[in-house]
């Protein structure tokens, strides 16, 4: 029994180091996107280039191109393979009694809120990838706008 605690807790820390390398990937990547959005936004509003309306509708599509599939494939997958992950996590913290009121403690509560057993399902109340969704449409619609009146300031 001692054996498979200890290969328990071996691949707990391996999926708690997998879920945080997601979450910083993914926060970095709209933290960089938003960067960069703003950053080009605020160039294009200061430049003297002027975009025909042309130029406007391809830089918009490029633009929206690129979101779509950063927001509907890249970042799809990495959600999905977090969710998997937490719940691989709440099998194993099952396992490992940290739901189980009063193995832990003598005040008979779980060490774990029964909520987190929800994690990677849709019962879950996490919103990092919504949030870091709101960021990059944030930095694109800014964007979109700076294009928008390119030439017009």
């Amino acid at each position: 029994m001692d054996q498979k605690i200890e290969i328990l807790k071996v691949i707990l820390v391996e999926k708690y180091t997998a879920i945080h390398a997601m979450r910083k990937r993914v926060q970095e990547i709209c933290l960089w996107s938003l960067g960069l959005l703003v950053a080009a936004s605020g160039w294009l509003i200061k430049s003297e280039l002027v975009f025909s309306n042309y130029d406007k509708i391809i830089f918009i599509l490029v633009v929206l191109i690129g979101y779509l599939i950063l927001r509907y494939s890249y970042f799809v997958d990495l959600e999905h393979g977090f969710k998997q992950q937490h719940r691989i996590l709440v099998k194993i913290e099952k396992a490992l009694h940290l739901y189980s009121p009063g193995y832990f403690s003598e005040d008979k509560s779980s060490l774990y809120p029964e909520s987190w057993q929800n994690a990677g399902t849709e019962k879950g109340n996490g919103n990092f990838f919504k949030t870091n969704y709101h960021l990059l449409q944030f930095g694109v619609i800014v964007f979109i706008i700076a294009i928008m009146l390119n030439g017009c300031v």
